[in-house]
């Protein structure tokens, strides 16, 4: 029997029939199967048949980035690092756009329902589009403090208790009073901010410290919104906030304004 006809026998056993591979050129099948994407596509797989050293694989050819490039851009190293991610979890490998797994007769039918899963997750971008803005967050924000805020000498991840690592300031500025900046994205890290300044407040450490949040009305709860208002001494309620006003507030608390 020939390679494509056994493995085609043994899926449409595992697909209750409603399976086809379809020869798109030598030693490359194209799978129709009720593999979908949530606007109802059929998720692109190919079957590249085992060629000597090469062992059989999945893959998508590069369709995947394709089709996702019509509507999203992985232009950051946040949103390549989080592409990245998803594809180590699911066994993928990036061959320069293209996706692949390597499988086997054995494992073929489970390969590919996983190898699905992972394409479809990258393509929709819902979760995704989540942690890259939670991501970008970061990213932005360290961005205008190391441009914007330099000329105040940020230091990072800085450690007012050296035996308290678990207290770490986001980024010291050494003004007229120590800032310890903290930037909050979400109930946890508004907790730990809360955490941190009420601990340096007992150990008597002179600071200011200022939040910069992710977004202070919808990211927190009305818990966690009151519990960081209560320690901290200035907030922003977002990153826009902060970077239409931070450099103005670090003016006046240096006493720089002009």
């Amino acid at each position: 029997m020939a390679p494509e006809l056994d493995i085609l026998s043994s899926l449409k056993i595992d697909f209750n029939g409603h399976i086809d591979l379809r020869q798109k050129r030598h030693g490359v099948l194209q799978v129709i199967a009720p593999l979908f994407h949530e606007d109802g596509d059929m998720v692109d797989i190919f079957v590249d048949l085992a060629d000597g050293d090469k062992p059989m694989r999945l893959s998508d050819h590069g369709m995947t980035l394709m089709r996702l490039s019509y509507s999203y851009e992985i232009d950051s190293p946040a949103k390549r690092k989080i592409l990245d991610r998803i594809l180590s979890e699911n066994g993928i490998k990036d061959e320069r756009g293209r996706f692949v797994m390597d499988t086997a007769h054995e494992t073929i039918y489970t390969d590919m329902l996983q190898f699905a899963q992972a394409i479809a997750k990258v393509s929709s971008m819902q979760a995704f589009k989540r942690e890259v803005v939670q991501s970008l967050f970061y990213e932005q924000l360290g961005s205008y403090v190391e441009s914007v805020l330099a000329p105040y000498l940020p230091q990072p991840r800085y450690m007012p208790i050296q035996e308290r690592d678990d207290l770490e300031v986001d980024w010291k500025f050494t003004l007229r009073v120590d800032i310890f900046l903290f930037g909050v994205k979400d109930d946890s890290r508004a907790r730990l901010a809360a955490l941190a300044c009420r601990e340096f407040q007992i150990k008597g450490i002179p600071f200011r410290s200022v939040i910069v949040h992710q977004d202070f009305e919808s990211g927190l709860t009305k818990k966690d919104q009151a519990r960081i208002t209560n320690v901290a001494d200035k907030q922003f309620t977002s990153l826009a906030d902060f970077t239409s006003n931070g450099e103005a507030y670090f003016a006046r608390e240096s006493m720089l304004v002009q």
